[in-house]
């Protein structure tokens, strides 16, 4: 392999292009040498599996802890120019160039870049049975792009501090590994996108009428078709009339389906007079430009790249196919009036209605006690008991967070090799309850998956939108816990597009009203900027409230001045159910009890009482909560 390469201009299928070579006046070392058949021909470059290779350089980046700087790739050589007796796949990689960017495999990673882009071609190890993009296994340290003629490009690895920020210019692709940078404009490509063909003359009739040409540099040309100013994508321009597109925007659907919306929408290049908002991020949408907008709603639009974000849409395109009817199928069989018999019992169960409280009757779907209303329960008196909303919760459900539907399922989390227990991935709490899942990709309890838009949040006077972008809401901060989370762990967010109030989901799925076993009244749920003086102590733990937890808090508006920390009624681990035995790390089963004897057990992790609604027990041992567990195991 080359140390340096860069783009000339050639054919592919008789169209111009900008293709990625190796310059010749650099030396190739032997990892990458040309083979010659018999003839004196050259075949393609042999190189070896670069697994053993990735795992060092992975262990000597791990090792550098204080390394918060960019690090040139040639400061550890052997990453490239590891001999082959040292590399346990002896083999050359075979070249898979029958692929030709026409195929993607769902299930492939790269092994040198871990993400999933179609290539041009790829390479397969026989030995590890791997596969690789062609553009990684390829690429050299030092590059020079079309679009920056006067600049090179270097081949990094990323910093530490910045490891799980940075996104390609191009793809917005997280970068794991290795990454093309320029400190001269901040440059960030994965090798994939840095190297891939760029054509030079575009004829696409469907988006323009005439040829569009590539554009090398630009740092002011509005995209017609998505009405953003961005210098890093490939840009085309037309030489008859005034039309700029970017590359990728060129071959953007014309039919979609996303999950902030009930219909299909289409492409429009430009939009009626008047002043419009986006259905997305709720900011204004330019009319001049292109955007989607739905046919059955009046004045309805989104931007276009707000329509195409990956977790909003599928990824298929629905031009010219007919949209079929929605098949709705009920989660439980009606026998009689007021006797059902549902997917996740075994026995059928009878509608009643709660006449008093009881703190130990909740329902077995979302885990919340049954304060008042209807509520299904056993006829066979198994302490199995449904609310009536949960029960006509259906069996599959589109939600604005994820693209694809959601299938409703018992907890059992088969995804994580963990039973009986899931985390929810808007809240980040751990529940015993349903779960609303799409295999590894998403997974939400009842609570948050019946968050819809608009969101009428009680506690807040106008209604809450999810408008924030995935940058916006990573560092938003919630107006009722002050939690902030970091790029991994971070709950999801609602904002108000009328005032700066955000609140997470975590928060924003609590019930306004609670009940309290000593009061006979709702306790209402309200803000710590409400807390003062004159509330005293809580009634559980007789802590101060003004002094309390980020967060709020539970009172009594009635007289009674019952005041409760949301943790006390509740418990940090909510939707946790006694009585259930879940599996953890390292295949570990953990007993989950009520905690209602009259003296309070030790816990093992704090050695304080614990105070909660349930503890964990576990090899003899007991945990006030899975956080306590998991910091004694550790």
């Amino acid at each position: 392999m080359n140390y340096v390469g860069g783009f000339r201009k050639e054919e592919i299928d008789g169209k111009p292009f900008h293709i990625f070579n190796f310059l010749p006046q650099i030396p190739s070392p032997s990892s990458g040498e040309t083979s010659i058949d018999s003839v004196g021909h050259d075949l393609a470059p042999l190189f070896q599996c670069p697994s053993f290779r990735i795992r060092e350089g992975k262990q000597w980046k791990n090792d550098l802890d204080d390394c918060n700087d960019f690090v040139p790739v040639d400061v550890y050589p052997q990453f490239f120019n590891k001999r082959i007796s040292d590399n346990p796949c002896k083999l050359p990689l075979v070249p898979l160039l029958w692929c030709n960017n026409k195929r993607s495999y769902q299930e492939f990673f790269c092994g040198v870049c871990d993400h999933s882009t179609p290539s041009t071609d790829y390479f397969f190890c026989v030995t590890c049975d791997q596969m690789f993009h062609k553009e990684c296994i390829e690429s050299p340290l030092e590059i020079k792009h079309p679009s920056y003629p006067f600049l090179s490009l270097n081949l990094y690895y990323p910093p530490n501090l910045k490891y799980d920020t940075l996104r390609c210019f191009c793809c917005q692709e997280r970068i794991y590994q290795m990454l093309y940078y320029c400190p001269t404009y901040e440059l960030v490509m994965l090798p994939i996108c840095a190297i891939k063909p760029i054509p030079i003359v575009i004829d696409h009739l469907k988006r323009h009428s005439h040829p569009l040409t590539f554009f090398p540099k630009q740092n002011s040309l509005v995209c017609d078709v998505c009405g953003l100013i961005n210098e890093h994508f490939p840009t085309y321009v037309c030489a008859l009339c005034v039309f700029v597109v970017h590359q990728d925007c060129i071959y953007s659907p014309y039919v979609i389906r996303i999950s902030r919306h009930h219909h299909r929408i289409s492409f429009t290049s430009s939009l009626p007079s008047g002043r419009w908002s986006c259905g997305v991020c709720r900011r204004k949408v330019d009319n001049d430009c292109g955007a989607y907008s739905c046919d059955q709603c009046d004045n309805y639009f989104i931007h276009t790249r707000c329509a195409l974000r990956r977790d909003l849409w599928d990824g298929k395109e629905l031009e010219g196919v007919a949209e079929e009817a929605e098949i709705v199928v009920e989660p439980f069989q009606r026998i009689v009036d007021g006797i059902i018999l549902h997917f996740s019992h075994d026995h059928r169960l009878k509608l009643e209605m709660s006449k008093f409280y009881d703190e130990d009757k909740s329902c077995q779907t979302c885990l919340l006690p049954i304060y008042e209303g209807s509520y299904y329960s056993c006829i066979a008196h198994c302490d199995f008991i449904l609310h009536e909303v949960c029960a006509n919760a259906p069996l599959k459900k589109q939600h604005p967070l994820h693209a694809n539907s959601l299938t409703l399922e018992v907890n059992f989390d088969k995804y994580n090799n963990c039973e009986g227990y899931f985390r929810c991935d808007a809240c980040k709490r751990e529940s015993c309850g349903f779960v609303y899942a799409d295999g590894y990709h998403l997974k939400l309890d009842l609570r948050c998956a019946s968050v819809s838009e608009p969101f009428e949040y009680e506690g807040h006077e106008h209604p809450l939108f999810l408008a924030l972008k995935p940058e916006e809401e990573r560092s938003a901060i919630c107006k009722i816990c002050q939690e902030e989370g970091d790029e991994n762990n971070y709950c999801r967010k609602l904002n108000c597009i009328e005032c700066n109030f955000i609140i997470c989901f975590a928060c924003a799925t609590l019930p306004y009203k609670a009940r309290y076993k000593h009061d006979k009244h709702f306790l209402t749920f309200h803000e710590k900027e409400e807390a003062n003086d004159d509330l005293g102590w809580c009634d559980i733990c007789e802590s101060k409230i003004v002094f309390s937890r980020k967060g709020g808090f539970y009172s009594c508006d009635d007289y009674c001045s019952t005041t409760v920390h949301v943790d006390c009624l509740f418990g940090e681990d909510m939707y946790m159910k006694h009585g259930q035995a879940i599996i953890i790390r390292n295949n570990e089963r953990v007993h989950i009890l009520r905690n209602k004897t009259m003296s309070r057990p030790l816990c093992h992790g704090t050695e304080h009482r614990c105070e909660g609604k349930v503890v964990f027990e576990m090899d003899y041992m007991t945990f006030c909560s899975q956080s306590c567990l998991y910091q004694f195991r550790e």
